[in-house]
């Protein structure tokens, strides 16, 4: 008997149909049944440049790509969230690499209510051209999948709203300060590498119940991600209690919910939990993370307006944000860095 994957049933809903309305019975179907869904037909996305880039920055030098890298790794440097990261096996090799960029190209007149805030809003840095590297180029592509993916996120949070009936859904997102497009490359690597990319008491697993080493380990997301996989494969999701593979889709973008929207839409859009198999060679991945606005009240539902449990620590999103960036970024963070 051949093993067919539930997960090939996930919709594949049209940008289009996004924007007209036609697709929110897709929608409604997908986040209940699947908790993600794919993006296709999107305007201007073009995921081959993309990855060919990625790959091209990604091969540069040591001492090339150290010219943006974040403070923690280049002291010489100031940006502190935005820029190049990385983490060392112990022979000194880089074994897993990120570029981050965010929406802001220059300083901003806002005043802000704390460091962590300034960060939220730190410009960017790209890099330079060089014999063997267009930086110019990839400035303008990368910052194009940057606005395609702003653009497509605001349109997929409207739709959202709309399904879940809670006008105050998309005003969350207003400002969006901290939304995150992270360039990733995952260097073949063995076991022992994978377990050290992470704090000790961070209480991730990097072997599945099977024995098979994992480069990210199980996991579900905080809030909304958009995701561009390409065909690496080593991609899976839990459905119905079950791990299985996430089918590669060439020219989309996945879309998933993480913990804190699941808590502050009362349930309406549950989180998925995934996790990504070592595929023993390099793989390459474009996630984005739109990010509600560093302002935006989190003590109560979005929906009902029932007090959450995580309100009761943090009011608002930004210092809830910092905790997690302190412990998921140690490729540009340090545990203080936006302190």
């Amino acid at each position: 008997m051949s093993f067919e994957n539930p997960l090939s049933a996930v919709p594949k809903i049209d940008y289009g149909d996004l924007v007209s309305g036609k697709g929110l019975d897709q929608l409604r179907y997908a986040v209940t049944e699947f908790g993600f869904f794919y993006i296709v037909n999107i305007p201007e996305f073009d995921a081959l440049t993309e990855l060919n880039l990625m790959k091209g920055y990604f091969a540069q030098s040591y001492s090339d790509k150290d010219q943006c890298a974040s403070a923690k790794n280049n002291p010489k440097n100031s940006n502190v969230l935005r820029g190049y990261g990385y983490t060392k096996s112990s022979d000194g090799t880089r074994i897993e690499e990120v570029f981050n960029i965010g929406q802001f190209e220059t300083w901003d007149t806002k005043e802000w209510t704390c460091n962590a805030e300034r960060i939220s809003r730190e410009p960017n840095v790209w890099p330079s051209t060089n014999a063997k590297f267009d930086g110019e180029w990839f400035h303008s592509v990368m910052k194009r999948g940057f606005d395609v993916r702003m653009k497509l996120s605001k349109v997929v949070i409207e739709a959202l709203g709309k399904i879940i009936e809670s006008p105050n859904f998309a005003k969350m997102f207003g400002d969006s300060e901290f939304t995150s497009f992270y360039l990733k490359k995952y260097t073949e690597r063995n076991v022992n590498e994978n377990k050290s990319i992470y704090a000790s008491d961070s209480g991730y697993d990097m072997v599945t119940e099977d024995g098979k080493d994992l480069s990210i380990p199980s996991h579900v997301d905080t809030t909304i991600t958009l995701l561009t996989t390409y065909n690496n494969g080593g991609l899976q999701a839990v459905y119905k209690d079950q791990w299985y593979d996430v089918p590669s889709l060439q020219g989309s973008i996945l879309f998933m919910s993480g913990s804190l929207i699941n808590e502050l839409t009362d349930g309406k859009l549950p989180s998925l939990r995934h996790r990504v198999v070592d595929i023993k060679r390099d793989r390459f991945s474009l996630p984005f993370f739109m990010n509600p606005s560093f302002h935006s009240d989190i003590s109560k539902t979005w929906t009902s307006g029932k007090e959450t449990e995580t309100g009761k620590s943090y009011k608002t999103f930004g210092p809830w944000q910092v905790t997690q960036l302190h412990r998921d970024e140690p490729l540009l963070l340090t545990s203080t860095s936006l302190f």
